[in-house]
């Protein structure tokens, strides 16, 4: 049996979900409201016997315990695993020994950085904290907000914290690996942070993996951070997002902050979908974590034109260097991250002079217009590029549009690159077929040019954690992950083969097993790279999940790349029809219990509804065997 069966078993889907959502026993059936979009009536219906639930709304899909706590909770799949493992009593083995020492080393450190949050806000309180309390009320942050952040205070002391520490039984390694304290000559070692307002970091999960500290009297650096850890890596984190996760779904929209107290600022003001980048630039991971969550970011980026150039550096592709000829060099990474994450991405450029925290607490209506009046990618492109552009001469006309090309190649759709065409040929006052066959080149060059994409880490867990049993079969789903991942335009193609049929495009609901459903949600978001790009999307259990099917996809009989296709797309037929065929099942159980009139005929319409979708499935499976027959 695999862990996640384990899991299943061990816990209960209806007690789960109750702690989430109000649910009131109907029939066979739990009803309650969707948790993922506002509704009046009940649409969300949990079935204790087949350990589901499903959205008969505007949702329109379902899952088990591990999709539940992905959508709510904004994990990937590997996260959801150790979670409900741990609720269940599960201890997820690890694949080596080596593995189980990195995991104990994990959970060690876990500790140190729990103490020492601890140690850091009981000295706030403390008398020694004074200084630090000054300067939290003059920046107007209040005791709720101290407390729902854990702010701290680091003592003016060589080794207040070591010294708590250590007496509590943690080892000098263990306080240096954690990044708490650091090394001297000779032996000696010192607390990293002394007389600093300390900023705990915490990950998804309300985990403290990491520590931010101000300097409080003038001494340089003016923020100082842990350094790099097992635990704590600054480009995968975002601070706050522990306590944003429920006010960026419940919005849609996730704003993008540089520092600690801006973001402190908005939470306090009720601002609860803000998370700050903590003055990095921004990585792809960082929006990784927040594509779960939601599908429109606003970044709120300092009015220095070279300040947000070097925040938009590190949007660009991870590991690819941007030109370098002058300080607002720049490419187009966000659109890359728009196309890749199925996101929204735009720009709010705050008023010269004022930052996010300042603009929050003197006039919060100023900042809701910033942010609903935040622009898309490319105008703000426009924008930093037109700030320093000398359009006066030919020279200067030619560096603009250098500049802006690269940028307009990556807008996917065609007609939008066609407005911005024209833009840049008014601009630059020229004909817009010169524009468009300068565009033709360079989008010839890009999609020449090798693929650095870099996506390690970004999908799946950091590492092995022995939960991820492999399948035991070569199946319809495997089959249709190892033919979807085959082929860029193979996804696309089976959505077009669905769509003729009157059906939606393939998604995560198509698939039942946990591990197969968090392939694909990969798969939809890295397959157009190609298999590397998909793989290097992957980590841990996943990726060696994807290897397995590369295996087995090769040990496949040979056949011809029409008979692949055929097989690929009837395999993804079949994986309609069976959750039609499952949906219509669910819809059945509905109704089992419901005395609402009008209820029990929206059931009867969605049953007739996914019956004739079934039907034309049924029929076009059925053509597609005896066409194979013929052949």
């Amino acid at each position: 049996m695999s862990v996640t069966e384990e899991i299943k078993q061990r816990l209960d889907i209806v007690d789960l979900i109750s702690e989430y959502v109000p649910l009131k026993k109907s029939g066979r059936t739990y009803k309650g409201l969707c948790p993922f979009h506002q509704e009046k009536t009940p649409s969300f219906v949990v079935f204790p016997d087949t350990q589901g639930w499903h959205c008969f709304g505007a949702c329109a899909t379902g899952g088990d315990i591990f999709t539940f706590i992905q959508k709510r909770e904004g994990m990937d799949f590997t996260e959801a695993v150790r979670f409900l493992a741990q609720r269940a009593g599960i201890e997820l083995v690890p694949g080596s020994e080596g593995g189980a020492q990195q995991a104990e080393v994990r959970s060690r450190l876990r500790s140190v950085m729990e103490a020492a949050a601890s140690f850091f806000v009981a000295q706030l309180a403390s008398p020694a904290g004074q200084l630090a309390r000054d300067y939290l009320a003059k920046r107007g942050v209040g005791q709720a907000a101290i407390e729902e952040f854990r702010l701290g205070y680091a003592p003016n002391a060589w080794r207040a914290l070591s010294t708590h520490l250590l007496a509590d039984g943690f080892s000098r390694e263990e306080l240096t690996e954690a990044g708490v304290i650091s090394e001297g000559e000779e032996g000696r070692f010192y607390d990293r942070f002394r007389n600093r307002l300390i900023f705990p970091i915490s990950d998804s999960r309300g985990n403290v993996v990491g520590f931010g500290a101000r300097s409080l009297d003038g001494s340089e650096p003016k923020y100082l951070n842990c350094p790099q850890t097992p635990l704590f890596d600054k480009g995968k984190l975002l601070y706050g997002l522990d306590r944003a996760r429920d006010g960026i779904r419940q919005s849609g929209t996730a704003v993008i902050v540089e520092g600690y107290m801006d973001a402190i600022a908005a939470h306090q003001a009720g601002y609860r979908n803000v998370v700050a980048s903590m003055g990095t630039a921004l990585s792809e991971a960082q929006l990784q974590s927040l594509a779960r969550l939601a599908k429109r970011f606003v970044l709120a980026l300092d009015p220095d034109a070279a300040g947000s150039v070097a925040t938009l550096r590190g949007v660009a592709v991870a590991g690819e260097a941007l030109q370098t000829e002058s300080a607002a060099s720049f490419d187009g990474g966000l659109l890359r991250f728009e196309r890749r994450l199925s996101a929204e991405i735009r720009v709010a450029v705050l008023p010269q002079g004022r930052d996010p925290d300042e603009l929050i607490r003197e006039d919060g209506a100023a900042w809701q217009r910033l942010i609903a009046e935040a622009k898309p990618v490319v105008d703000y492109y426009f924008d930093v590029a037109l700030a320093e552009a000398e359009l006066s001469d030919a020279k200067g006309k030619v560096r603009f549009a250098r500049r802006l090309l690269p940028v307009i190649a990556r807008v996917p759709d065609a007609l939008e690159r066609a407005h911005h065409v024209e833009r840049l040929a008014r601009l630059i006052q020229v004909d817009p077929s010169l524009v468009e066959r300068e565009l033709a080149a360079v989008r010839r060059n890009a999609a020449s040019a090798p693929d650095r994409d870099g996506l390690d880490g970004l999908q799946g867990g950091r590492d092995d954690s022995g939960q991820g049993a492999l399948p035991e079969a070569f199946g319809p789903e495997e089959y249709a992950l190892w033919f979807l991942s085959q082929n860029g335009s193979a996804l696309a193609a089976a959505n077009e083969a669905l769509a003729s049929l009157g059906s939606e495009p393939l998604s995560e609901a198509d698939f039942l097993d946990p591990a197969n459903r968090a392939l694909f949600e990969a798969l939809a978001q890295f397959g157009s790279g190609g298999r590397l790009a998909l793989r290097s999307a992957l980590s841990g259990d996943l990726r060696r999940r994807f290897d397995w099917l590369e295996s087995a996809g090769a040990g496949e009989p040979e056949a011809s790349e029409d008979y692949v296709w055929h097989d690929g797309i009837y395999a993804c037929f079949f994986l309609r029809s069976r959750r039609l065929k499952h949906e219509a099942r669910l819809l059945q159980l509905a109704q089992e219990g419901e005395e609402d009139q009008a209820e029990l005929r929206q059931y009867a319409l969605a049953v007739d509804k996914t019956r004739r979708q079934m039907q034309v499935l049924t029929r076009a499976l059925a053509s597609r065997s005896l066409l194979k027959a013929k052949e």
